[in-house]
């Protein structure tokens, strides 16, 4: 009872501060010095002041939870201060979310085999519950918070090819039709003309955004081979563990841990001169013409950043627990930044402190991330209580 009060409460903010225009409503102005100011100084306490240890394990938890607090403060503020010359970038990070979506889910199935009703029930409600109650609230349209629904489908396009002869799963054949089937699928899905469009259309009243289902489209397109990857990425995970430590095994023979070396850090060079070719021919694109080739050049950043992100132990063993901490609450970040920290549909800042823009930037990210992480635990009580 207390903690649906307290969710009430909070949406009856989110209420007065998007839709009654209690607060004033400012400009967005964008600087690119204070923008790079602040994130550099940002980065500096966290590294500096909280930075923490964690297990030797490639990919671990605190790790990818760090790299989606750190993308998430610049894809928030990419909207707070109308940071357009960073679109490019924000693209590559919601990219790296949806491989996510693939690369944990598809291990999740992998390895505890649990495909049961429960287990889809309390992703779906994880994904969604907040997102529903605040459409409620607000009355707006599913898809104006498009990384849910995007997210949720990508979900159950992990289960729909983990589930089927799960038993079998361990069978590099069966994996292999899998992978391949679900690639077709994809493929007929966002890049054959008018298949995604027909075979959407009887989701119309879910994914259509004003009318039209072409904001789904978008979304969802942008990042089709996202998940693909994330799951190809885990299946293997097993493999390049098991080569990264073949690597970093100690040896006597000074000519053998030479040759470690240099295969260790010739990856690297080849995946950092892979970044520098994405880099100079396809991220400096102009906006529309970048996302014609985004979902095709994505897998290059973000394979490189995991590997270099890991390359050493003395990085894996170390996070950055404040963006660790954003990390997991990055759905509840995503939803309140359009009511609690802009409103206008993201097009106007909420003003607390008239004339003082970083003031009121100040005390705007302080109330936006309370009731952000508020309303995770929220979420969090309310699931265990619903789906026990």
């Amino acid at each position: 009872l207390k903690s649906i009060a307290l969710l009430g409460a909070i949406m009856f903010y989110f209420y007065i501060c998007d839709y009654d225009h209690f607060f004033p409503a400012g400009t967005r102005v964008y600087s690119r010095d204070v923008f790079v100011f602040l994130y550099l100084v940002l980065m500096v306490v966290a590294v500096c002041f909280t930075t923490r240890e964690c297990k030797d394990k490639i990919l671990n938890r605190d790790q990818t939870e760090e790299w989606k607090g750190i993308m998430q403060v610049l894809f928030v503020w990419y909207h707070y201060f109308k940071a357009a010359e960073t679109y490019n970038a924000i693209r590559v990070f919601i990219a790296a979310y949806v491989w996510m979506t693939g690369f944990g889910n598809f291990s999740f199935f992998w390895i505890r085999q649990d495909f049961s009703l429960y287990r889809m029930l309390k992703m779906l409600f994880r994904l969604n519950f907040l997102v529903v109650i605040t459409c409620i609230v607000t009355t707006n349209e599913y898809m104006l918070y498009y990384i849910c629904p995007m997210h949720t489908f990508w979900f159950l396009s992990v289960y729909a090819m983990m589930r089927p002869l799960y038993k079998r799963n361990a069978d590099p054949k069966v994996m292999a039709a899998k992978f391949g089937i679900y690639f077709v699928l994809v493929f007929l899905l966002f890049d054959a003309s008018g298949v995604g469009e027909m075979v959407f259309k009887p989701f119309y009243p879910i994914l259509s955004y004003r009318k039209s289902l072409h904001e789904w489209m978008f979304r969802a397109g942008l990042d089709h081979y996202a998940t693909f990857l994330g799951m190809l990425c885990a299946y293997f995970y097993p493999n390049f563990e098991k080569f990264m430590s073949s690597l970093e095994l100690e040896v006597c023979d000074r000519k053998t841990q030479v040759t470690h070396l240099l295969v260790k850090f010739g990856i690297a060079a080849a995946l950092v001169t892979s970044v520098g070719f994405w880099w100079c021919h396809v991220f400096v694109l102009p906006k529309f013409d970048y996302n014609k080739l985004h979902p095709y050049y994505s897998c290059i950043p973000l394979l490189a950043y995991i590997y270099l992100r890991n390359i050493l132990p003395s990085l894996r063993t170390r996070y950055i627990h404040m963006f660790c901490w954003l990390g997991r609450i990055t759905l509840e970040t995503y939803i309140s930044q359009l009511h609690v920290y802009l409103q206008a549909d993201a097009k106007m800042l909420i003003v607390y402190i008239p004339g003082y823009p970083l003031l009121n930037f100040a005390l705007a990210t302080v109330i936006y991330l309370c009731l952000s992480y508020t309303l995770f635990h929220l979420t969090v009580d309310l699931s265990a209580y619903l789906i026990p």
